[in-house]
This record gives C-alpha cells, structure tokens and sequence, in this order.
C-alpha cells in the first residue's frame, strides 16, 4: 500500500477519535445552593442584630420564593428567582427574602419563636389557659347545665372511654397522678358545703376579687386531704354567678410534692387564667 494511504488513514482515525471526547467547557452562571443562600442569611441577620459569634442562629427552612430586587419582600410583583429562608436566634423566629444570588437579602417579619407552653380551653360558661402537655377529659355537658372536665399530665393511666367521673378519679388517685377538676354546678347550698374542706386542720383561704373574673362572689382554699390512704394537697377556687357555681380543684399527692415540678405552679395557671365568659 503507498505510504500516503496510509498517512491518511492514520489522519482519519485521529479525527474521530478527538471528535468523539467531550470538549471542557465553563459551568454555566447559576443560582446559589440553599446552603449557601442561608449562610448568607445567617450573616446578614447576625449583623443586622449585632449578635455576637457565641449566639446560635439556626436555620428552620429554606425554599425557592420568587423575589423583587428592589422590594424583596413581596409587596410588588417579583421578577426573579430567590429564597425564603427562616432562622430562629434567641426565641425569635426571622423570615428572610433573598434575592437570586443572595446579594440582596431582607428581614421580613419575626415572631415569637418559643414552644406554646399553654392551651386555651373553652368550657360550658368559661374559658382557661391549661399546660400544654396535659390532656383534657370533658364528661360533657347535661340537661341541667352541669359540666365537668378533668386535666392531667398522665400518660400512665388509661383514662380512654371511660366518663365516670368516680372511676376516673379512682384511677389517678391510685396512682397518684396530679390532676385538676373544673366543675360548673347549679347554685345551690349543697355544692357550696362540700367542697372537701369542712375537716381539714390546715384550711387557709386567700383572699382574692372575683369580680375580676366575672362572678359576683368566690374564694380561693388550700389544705391537706386523705385520699385512697394518701395524702394529697388539695388547692380550690370557687366562682359563684347567677345561676351557677364554679370550681377549679387542683390534686397533688404530697408525697410527690416537689416545689421545683411545673406541675407544681399548675394550680396558679388555672386559676389566674380562668374566667366567666356570656353564653
């Protein structure tokens, strides 16, 4: 074969060879990473608050939001992409607006960031704030107005499907948990005398308005009980109305009586929160 066929063959190859391998190009401008648009949230809140370096901010979320150069926070429409990313420092919740490069960052709105450590309870004729982390029972409501409602911070006692009030209360007191009735009775002598206290040797009443709280009259009682061959700390606020009486009645066994337990300020969460509200 001549030597020139051969040189071109040889020639032939070597350009396909180089047309088949992947030309190296520059990656393309992009959008930044969430990570690095929240790093630069995270500066930027950090020296918007001047919080020092040893104060911890922490990224909550981080999404793709639509964003305004000039007005990063959504009051006009947006024209380019960018992130929204939220960040908790110091109990405070921060909604940020970045915009697509995160070069333009804003502080949108804040709020409260710390756990509800209470909730609202609505009853028949009134309403209370209660520790989140106990559970409410209501036996419900009958034909002559009475209600009541028991709260604890049990989880030991299997209190489902059952609306006993006397076996309900059986089951706590034998395992001395904590717990707290609120009762709405009609006025009458009878459910003013037995509220518990008529034997107790350490009987203390506390002076309080009840007018504050919508009733025309009441009383705030503390003492010591036996109860299922326990003692227990028995703390009572009594709201007398016009046609109903109301009680707040807060059990703690006293041998579980640790000043230092959240269950033992309970009483006070109830009882400052309650109020009478129209029907």
């Amino acid at each position: 074969m001549p030597k020139f066929q051969i040189y071109i063959g040889i020639a032939a190859i070597a350009g396909l060879v180089v047309s088949c391998q992947q030309t190296p190009s520059t990656p393309p401008t992009s959008t930044p990473t969430n990570n690095l648009a929240t790093e630069k949230a995270i500066t930027y809140l950090r020296s918007q608050l001047k919080l020092s370096p040893n104060v911890a901010i922490v990224a909550e979320s981080q999404k793709p939001n639509p964003a305004n150069t000039s007005d990063l926070c959504q009051t006009t429409a947006p024209t380019q992409d960018g992130f929204e990313i939220v960040l908790i420092a110091e109990d405070m919740r921060y909604t940020l607006q970045t915009s697509q490069d995160a070069s333009k960052i804003e502080v949108c709105r804040s709020e409260d960031a710390k756990p509800e450590t209470t909730g609202k309870y609505t009853g028949a004729g009134y309403i209370l704030r209660y520790p989140s982390d106990w559970k409410a029972i209501d036996l419900g409501l009958e034909a002559s107005g009475a209600s009541t409602v028991i709260f604890t911070p049990s989880r030991d006692v299997n209190l489902a499907g059952d609306n006993n009030l006397d076996k309900l209360l059986q089951k706590l007191q034998q395992s001395q948990q904590v717990y707290v009735v609120v009762e709405r009775r009609a006025f009458d002598s009878k459910a003013i005398a037995t509220d518990g206290s008529e034997n107790a040797k350490d009987l203390v009443t506390v002076p309080f308005d009840a007018k504050v709280k919508g009733a025309k009259s009441g009383s705030k009682k503390e003492f010591t009980t036996a109860i299922a061959s326990n003692n227990w700390k028995v703390q009572i606020l009594t709201l007398e109305a016009d046609k109903f009486l109301y009680t707040v009645r807060y059990y703690q066994p006293v041998a579980k009586n640790d000043p230092n337990s959240p269950t033992a300020k309970a009483f006070e969460q109830f009882a400052n929160s309650f109020a009478l509200i129209s029907q």
